[in-house]
């Protein structure tokens, strides 16, 4: 009780020193999807960033591709790691394995998503405006080489002829460090982008990240409480 009647009466002192206005600097929307992308959303595991997910997935697949490789002497090995790229690419694709549990597919729709409403909200600045639609597009093109490593993937797991299914974890390997290297350097640039950020672009806190909602209208705005502060809103 102490606590509280104390609590009040600082909020009322600082009022009175500010004038008697108490004000919150919300973060800019574009900034908020931004960072749905780099810093946390609300279903991956952990709640990581979409984009923080994909890389994760995709080491995974390129390290499981690798494995299949390696034990070409064994083809019961070789299927079982191919399974892991499926897993790493879609779970539904494969229940079970080693990666996230989210997808890589899932990850990088979501990371593409969010960074096209970064740059399409009323707050984006011209930096996000002409900055994001290459990267967005390299994201589309990293999640369409996804669909044809679910498909090398699946053929070879389903196919009897042991020197097809050694090729095609071969091209699986080829094609999952090359997509590693991409989605890396993606990265890279999407952080360039954002170190030339003015003012200067930091990280959302999730009280921000996790508080705004979309209205029908397609516009994105803060959920406040009663007290006027984001709060959590669903997805």
């Amino acid at each position: 009780m102490i606590d509280r009647l104390f609590g009040h009466w600082l909020v009322l002192v600082l009022a009175l020193l500010t004038g008697g206005c108490v004000s919150v600097q919300l973060p800019s929307m574009a900034h908020v999807h931004v960072g749905h992308a780099v810093t946390a959303w609300p279903d991956t595991p952990a709640r990581k960033g979409l984009f923080d997910v994909a890389q994760q997935d995709a080491r995974i697949l390129a390290e499981h591709a690798g494995y299949a490789v390696a034990g070409a002497r064994d083809l019961a090995e070789v299927k079982l790691h191919l399974g892991h790229v499926l897993h790493a690419l879609d779970p539904a694709l494969e229940p079970r394995g080693p990666g996230t549990g989210y997808g890589l597919m899932k990850a990088l729709d979501g990371a593409a998503n969010h960074l096209e409403f970064a740059r399409e909200v009323k707050d984006a600045s011209a930096n996000l405006q002409t900055g994001l639609p290459p990267l967005v597009e390299t994201l589309r093109q990293l999640r369409a080489q996804s669909e044809v490593l679910a498909a090398l993937a699946r053929d070879a797991r389903q196919s009897r002829d042991s020197a097809q299914v050694v090729a095609y974890a071969e091209e699986l390997r080829h094609r999952g460090n090359r997509l590693v290297a991409q989605l890396d350097d993606a990265r890279a640039r999407l952080d360039r982008l954002l170190a030339a950020e003015v003012p200067t672009y930091q990280a959302v806190a999730q009280r921000y990240l996790f508080g705004v909602i979309r209205l029908s209208s397609g516009e994105w705005v803060y959920k406040l409480d009663a007290g006027g502060a984001p709060r959590a809103a669903p997805y």
